[in-house]
């Protein structure tokens, strides 16, 4: 079978995929252990940037009641104050690492307020200290479990209000919670406000991983004290399944209408099971049903009317026969609906009883919703009478873009980062169940039409999110969707493949900052398979040192221009990166050099070919060029501010990138 396969790959992709593919073999095969030891031998040296200045950090010493912590803080002279307890400590580089990194967001025009890093604790089945790779910024994650831990650094004034807080709430003598000051400095703060730095940086001494995050009462009433202080009502209910984990129920306006939106052709049958249980399990009373038909037949479509005709008055049945696209479903649903609220609902979703006794699954969804940081907002999905995750959010990552999360896996408490209990702020949730605020979908512009089948839910979701808000995922709400557990794989079929391809370019061209970019998914973290592994080393981006170089004077014919050597995107994260592609024909153009330039100055860096499987069905060939895709990290520390242009020479000639990068100062 492996010979098989293998004759497969090399045949249609080449040797090089083919060593590739074996290398992602291995790595599933891996233990965490053995690829962090290996990411800490050959890749953790060489992404840590940092130019030893530790000129804007000062390291706080352990404290251990508030009024000790004040006089400490108080009495340090720099911006930016690093504090932890006494189970954390920081790496010797901490200082110097989180001040380049302050500085270099400032050159992105970000003054930022807190940052934290990644950490390493004491992991209970791998028996050693494993690293906890964490999302970026995440209000409706911190508000669930103290994902951040208790490790952080925030600047100087913040801290010492927050402390004030924190004593006036907690008395005197009263011991330091450091998830009480997390809170308190990141309720004022906006997104942009935030930092993370994706290095483990910090180490977690104890052995029992899970002690300082335990919720209790005492949690759950300064969660209730912080909102509510922002005039938004609120219940704090504990987690039945996780006791690190807290969910935060918001009091509904009984005069919200929800519009349940339902596309459904030809399932009589698997409509009714759905309308039944959305009557049965559903207290909050102020709804409507708007059932969508783009051609069922005249038996069917009697039954139809049959199953609406049962909610008297409460539903409505929209007939419009046309070939299938979703997102026009939706869309004709948003119109006809009455609601401020839409909740698009898949005919084959089933509601079932919540752990909750006191919880509504309807009315936790329109409560997140309602928020105004919140875009689109998600359920947990089970497949149908069993414990097997559908859905519990959509990751986006290099090797199959977008994927869903712990598919398939046991709904248990082995998964990691609580990713199945914890509620989360997501890239994007699945339209199977989508809740959005009328006024929201209509400033996203409505599902896209373009997007006939697949990617409509990740576009508007990639949307809603350039456009400021966060999309949740709230696991304490749990559904069956009755989508078949052995439903093929849509590379099996070359044709919904190429479909899905062509959606999935669709989607970069609309979002191109967002090109295999997940804030909430550790680009540490596997990029291959769908969980929390610790990630392969082929996929970590390396921060390099761009070299001097002659100033570039092009002549006429000098630099070429193709639409197969570019680059696609640039950015900030830890600091710039940039990411694109070269080929020309069937040959691919390995590790290419890129070089920015102006009037002044021209750098030189190498960058990284990495191999993308299915790159050759998006560009419409019929050989492997699946390692012409190339992405890299630049240190910017010693390059002077500008405007640069942008070239790549590969195979001896010059093409203009057709792109500008900008380098603040």
């Amino acid at each position: 079978m492996f010979l098989t396969r293998a004759a497969q790959i090399i045949g249609k992709e080449g040797f090089k995929t083919f060593g590739y593919a074996l290398h992602q073999k291995m790595h599933q095969n891996m233990t965490d252990v053995k690829a962090y030891g290996n990411y800490q031998k050959n890749i953790a040296p060489k992404q840590r940037i940092t130019d030893n200045k530790a000129d804007c950090v000062e390291i706080c010493s352990h404290c251990e009641n508030y009024e000790s912590l004040m006089a400490e803080v108080s009495g340090m002279n720099a911006e930016y104050i690093a504090v932890c307890d006494e189970n954390c400590e920081f790496d010797k580089e901490f200082a110097g690492i989180v001040s380049h990194y302050i500085r270099t967001q400032k050159k992105a025009g970000r003054n930022l307020s807190y940052v934290y890093t990644d950490s390493e604790q004491y992991d209970s089945q791998a028996g050693c200290m494993l690293p906890n790779c964490k999302p970026d910024y995440s209000w409706d994650t911190l508000l669930s479990y103290n994902y951040i831990g208790n490790a952080f650094t925030a600047e100087k004034n913040m801290l010492i209000d927050a402390i004030n807080g924190c004593m006036k709430n907690q008395g005197e003598g009263s011991k330091v919670n450091y998830y009480e000051l997390s809170l308190i400095i990141l309720s004022k703060c906006k997104t942009s406000d935030v930092g993370h730095i994706h290095q483990v940086l910090v180490k977690d001494i104890r052995t029992d991983s899970k002690s300082y995050r335990t919720a209790d009462d005492g949690m759950a009433a300064f969660k209730k004290m912080i909102l509510e202080s922002s005039e938004i009502n609120v219940n704090i209910v504990a987690d039945k399944h996780d006791s690190a984990v807290e969910h935060v129920h918001y009091i509904t306006n009984e005069y919200d209408l929800v519009s349940i939106i339902i596309p459904s052709k030809d399932n009589p049958d698997i409509l009714k099971c759905c309308l039944q249980s959305i009557r049965k399990f559903t207290k909050y009373i102020n709804y409507e049903i708007v059932v969508v038909d783009n051609g069922s037949n005249d038996s069917n479509r009697k039954e139809y009317e049959k199953l609406v005709d049962t909610f008297e008055g409460q539903a409505s049945y929209v007939y419009e026969k046309a070939d299938f696209n979703f997102s026009h479903m939706c869309n004709i649903g948003a119109a006809k609906a009455k609601g401020n609220l839409l909740l698009f609902l898949n005919d084959d979703i089933e509601i079932i009883g919540q752990d909750y006794e006191d919880t509504d699954w309807l009315s936790v969804l329109v409560g997140q919703a309602k928020q105004e940081s919140t875009g689109a907002v998600g359920a947990k999905l089970l497949y149908p009478d069993s414990s097997y995750i559908q859905h519990v959010g959509v990751i986006n990552y290099e090797s199959s873009c977008f994927a869903h999360l712990y598919a398939k896996a046991v709904d248990d408490e082995n998964i990691k980062a609580h990713r199945n209990y914890a509620d989360y702020d997501c890239l994007c949730v699945t339209g199977a169940c989508f809740m959005i605020e009328k006024a929201k979908f209509d400033k996203a512009g409505g599902f896209d039409e373009a997007f006939e089948v697949t990617h409509n839910d990740v576009d508007i979701c990639l949307t809603l999110y350039e456009q400021g808000y966060y999309n949740v995922l709230r696991n304490d709400v749990v559904l069956f969707h009755h989508e078949s557990f052995s439903r093929g794989d849509d590379e099996v079929d070359e044709e919904k493949n190429r479909r899905n391809m062509h959606a999935r370019d669709m989607t970069y061209e609309k979002h191109p900052k967002l090109e295999k970019y997940d804030p909430f998914y550790s680009p540490l973290l596997t990029q291959t398979e769908n969980n929390y592994r610790f990630g392969d080393e082929i996929y970590s981006v390396i921060y390099r040192k761009p070299q001097k170089a002659d100033r570039l004077r092009p002549a006429a014919g000098y630099m070429e221009v193709s639409p197969t050597v570019k680059v696609t995107e640039t950015g900030y994260h830890d600091d710039m990166q940039l990411r694109g592609f070269a080929y020309n024909g069937n040959k691919v153009y390995y590790n290419p050099v890129i070089f920015l330039w102006n009037e002044q100055n021209c750098y030189r860096i190498k960058v990284q070919s990495v191999c993308d499987r299915v790159f050759h069905l998006r560009k419409g060939v019929d050989k492997n060029i699946n390692y012409a895709p190339f992405f890299c990290g630049i240190d910017t520390t010693d390059m002077e501010s500008g405007t640069y242009r942008c070239a790549i020479r590969a195979d001896g000639k010059y093409y203009d990138a057709q792109t500008d990068v900008v380098i603040d100062g």
